[in-house]
């Protein structure tokens, strides 16, 4: 109640709850709810947590490219070239035996592809991130992934070779690229098991982006 002569009185014919109170106007028996805003922590919803660290940004960061503008934009390299003649006048070329050099783990499947549909063999020459590695006595295993993102396709590949056991920098070279996010330069063969493509090494070394810039200078020459 606020006074004897005032025009307004509040009161209730209940108990009044914690959230809800009703005012009567003199005169009038209309009563008016007024709502008590009341924090309900069941009613809460917590926002999900997003973390910024994602596969792309490790793999990134192992190679210190988090920042590079190579690292973010992706290479689009131009049209293979057509296979030389038959009888080339260049002693070694041939038609049957191709060379493919592939910045994106897409680029080599598609590749693959249209080499099994035409019967061509070729031998690509690939730069990828790795994005899991293994190796036991004889094989080294690897998982590439695309150099710009974490993101599938991704490549199998194994690498038959021995030579770490016995040569101190072939073991340097390998033991770099059991590390994840590092880039390898990949020398090697396609071949189809079941519906997934892998690749068989034939030698692998640790790139930069030096490495793969002077390489797309020559592609796009």
């Amino acid at each position: 109640m606020i006074d004897t002569g005032g025009s307004i009185r509040a009161f209730s014919s209940s108990p009044l709850r914690p959230d809800v109170a009703h005012t009567q106007y003199s005169g009038s028996s209309t009563h008016v709810p007024i709502i008590i805003e009341e924090e309900n922590s069941t009613q809460r919803r917590a926002k999900k947590f997003v973390s910024p660290i994602t596969l792309t940004t490790r793999l990134l960061a192992a190679t210190g490219d988090i920042d590079t503008v190579e690292a973010r934009k992706p290479i689009a390299r131009p049209l293979f070239p057509d296979a030389v003649r038959d009888r080339s006048p260049i002693i070694g070329l041939s038609s049957s035996t191709l060379l493919r050099t592939c910045f994106r783990i897409g680029e080599v499947i598609n590749q693959a592809h249209q080499a099994d549909k035409t019967g061509k063999h070729i031998t690509f020459e690939l730069y990828a991130r790795i994005l899991d590695s293994e190796r036991d006595n004889k094989t080294q295993f690897f998982t590439f992934c695309d150099l710009f993102h974490g993101k599938p396709p991704y490549l199998k590949a194994a690498y038959d070779a021995a030579l770490w056991k016995s040569v101190q920098l072939f073991n340097y070279d390998s033991k770099r690229l059991l590390q994840q996010g590092r880039i390898g330069r990949c020398m090697g063969t396609m071949k189809r098991e079941g519906k997934e493509w892998i690749m068989t090494v034939l030698n692998i070394w640790e790139a930069t982006w030096d490495d793969i810039k002077w390489v797309e200078g020559i592609v796009n020459a």
